[in-house]
């Protein structure tokens, strides 16, 4: 439960929070202490600050914090409602300093303290974060009437300029009188201009019969409902005590003295830490011990699918050998029948292939082809010159031991001889030769070696000449894959 010593200027009293609210106490509870003052010795004071930013305006601040109170400990700057320009927003030119000076009562309260102190609020400055919100006017007028004493707190442009503490008055008009006496205080120290405008005031507390009298004086009084709990219409102490519990800006008390407090939230937090590391090991070490048992699963299931693949290795050789055939001998033959027959190529399928593409020039007719297929290490296409080089065919992969598989298929080695129709010119001659080139291009796996249309392009003079029908010839050499003929068409 929360525990909170309200130094007043009549006495010191500890509240304890209850699940009913608030009580007094005689002693404080275990646990830290909230300390919340409501003395006349608190004060605000606006300086002017030049523009700097970051760590040089918060140590020009504090060093002004030491020039205006310089044997104070509880002096702290006001965080204020930040308007206007941008520039205005991230560095005000203006700055509140709130202190309470002297502190001796404060002093005199803290000596003795054995639970860690959470932090030193003053009325003014709670009363200040209520008045300066947006919700409320920008000039305003805030009074607390409590037995204790009745606060008067003026905010100019949502900035505390000024706080009092008047004694304790039962009847309306005394507390008027001294409402009135602060309104005239600020109009000769020109803080408002003298008779110009109306102000807001916000009446808290056991303020009763004040805004009739208030209005005359051009001060009308707010609806502070809105800001009131359920259980705390007119009692606006409990409610300055469950505000000073929520830890607000305006902390006025030094670091030594809550050095206690500020300890044990790091030892909380670095418990909370650790306790999250341990928990995040834990969870870390689960997930690897189901990865264990995972692979521990795996492995057993490898194994067993190793000795019922062992099993039926076995059976197949208990089969081979009744068969009463080598198995070496079956290897080789299924072997030849691979290559040899299942992945022969298909000479068939290759001549329709040529054929079609012959069919496609008109008057064209293939005067000479040869269809071979290449053994291993022989070159294709010896007589072929240009950049295309000779291509080696290649030697089918043979497993350690066995004879050649031929899995790969053997290559093919195909010349063909076009004759033209004689009636054609240069041009459609060289465009006919160069569609038949890109046509056996076209076709899968297939590698035109030799390629006339290359000659007609570059300018042979045999060309355009009046030479014999022989002389009309193409040649190309290319190069087919076995398997690309098998897959087209051949069947084993």
């Amino acid at each position: 439960m929360a525990c909170v010593l309200h130094i007043s200027a009549t006495a010191n009293i500890w509240w304890g929070q209850r699940a009913t609210g608030w009580v007094q106490l005689l002693q404080p509870d275990k646990g830290p202490v909230w300390v919340l003052t409501d003395l006349a010795e608190e004060s605000f004071v606006e300086i002017s600050v030049p523009r700097i930013f970051g760590n040089d305006r918060r140590n020009y601040v504090q060093r002004q914090l030491a020039n205006r109170f310089p044997e104070n400990r509880f002096r702290v700057s006001v965080p204020a409602q930040r308007g206007g320009s941008l520039l205005d927003r991230i560095a005000p030119p203006v700055e509140i300093l709130s202190a309470i000076d002297p502190a001796d009562r404060v002093d005199d309260a803290l000596v003795g303290l054995d639970s860690p102190l959470v932090g030193v609020w003053s009325t003014s400055t709670l009363l200040a974060r209520v008045g300066c919100s947006h919700s409320m006017p920008a000039n305003l007028l805030v009074v607390l009437s409590q037995p204790s004493g009745m606060r008067i707190l003026f905010i100019k442009d949502r900035t505390p300029v000024l706080t009092r503490l008047v004694a304790p008055t039962e009847s309306a008009a005394d507390q008027s009188v001294e409402i009135l006496r602060t309104m005239r205080h600020l109009e000769n120290t020109r803080m408002i201009e003298r008779g110009t405008q109306r102000f807001a005031a916000l009446l808290l507390g056991v303020a009763q019969g004040l805004a009739p009298i208030l209005a005359s004086d051009r001060l009308d009084a707010l609806d502070a409902t809105v800001l009131r709990k359920a259980k705390l219409e007119k009692d606006w102490q409990q409610a300055l005590l469950t505000l000073v519990c929520k830890s607000p800006a305006g902390q006025l008390a030094p670091m030594g003295l809550r050095e206690r407090y500020l300890a044990s939230r790091l030892s909380r937090a670095a418990k909370g830490i650790a306790a999250a590391c341990v928990l995040g090991t834990m969870v870390a070490a689960a997930g690897n011990v189901r990865v264990i048992e995972g692979a521990h699963r795996e492995r057993n299931y490898l194994e067993a699918s190793n000795g019922q693949l062992d099993n039926q290795i076995a059976e197949t050789d208990a089969a081979i050998a009744r068969f009463g055939v080598d198995a070496n001998l079956l290897r080789r033959a299924l072997s030849v029948d691979d290559g040899e027959v299942v992945k022969a190529p298909d000479m068939a399928q290759d001549m329709v292939d040529v054929s079609r593409l012959i069919n496609r020039l008109p008057g064209a007719r293939a005067t000479s082809l040869q269809w071979r297929v290449l053994d291993a290490g022989e070159p294709a296409c010896p007589d072929s010159s240009g950049a295309m080089g000779t291509v080696v065919a290649a030697a089918p992969d043979a497993p350690g031991g066995s004879e050649p598989s031929a899995s790969v298929g053997k290559t093919v080695e195909l010349k063909l001889t076009v004759r033209l129709a004689p009636d054609i010119g240069p041009q459609l001659r060289q465009r006919q030769a160069s569609d038949l080139t890109q046509q056996l291009r076209n076709t899968t796996g297939v590698r035109v070696m030799q390629d006339p249309a290359k000659a007609l392009r570059e300018g042979d003079l045999t060309a355009g000449s009046a030479l014999a029908d022989a002389a009309h010839d193409l040649n190309w050499c290319a190069i087919l894959p076995g398997l690309r003929a098998t897959s087209q068409g051949a069947q084993p």
